[in-house]
């Protein structure tokens, strides 16, 4: 059961940069929908509780660099159980660079 994350009001900086998301056995996970490769960034939350680190999914390679500040598009939590490990996995569409979401032309020099 996925769960709808409300990003009003929170800033979501990217704290390392995307890597391809595997299996167990090392091999690339794609989308099952798109095809695309899925890829995993870590993103620094925060919000007026706090800051908290979050791994976000999304297909395809975001086009982020460290330190870069992202809404992450359609973000959901996935909570999950094996065995006795339980946690939260976050996903999101996309993560769109801070100034593209708001409507602001991105700063040049920037990521591509």
């Amino acid at each position: 059961m996925a769960i709808k994350v409300k990003t009003d009001g929170t800033r979501y900086t990217v704290g390392s940069i995307p890597k391809q998301k595997t299996d167990m056995e090392g091999r690339p996970k794609r989308d099952r929908v798109t095809g695309d490769d899925l890829m995993v960034t870590q993103l620094v939350q925060i919000d007026e509780n706090g800051a908290e680190v979050i791994n976000c999914t999304t297909p395809g390679l975001p086009r982020v660099q460290l330190g870069d500040e992202v809404v992450p598009r359609n973000l959901i939590a996935i909570p999950w159980q094996q065995g006795q490990r339980a946690g939260v996995a976050f996903r999101a569409d996309a993560l769109d660079p801070m100034n593209a979401a708001q409507g602001a032309p991105a700063p040049k020099g920037g990521a591509s």
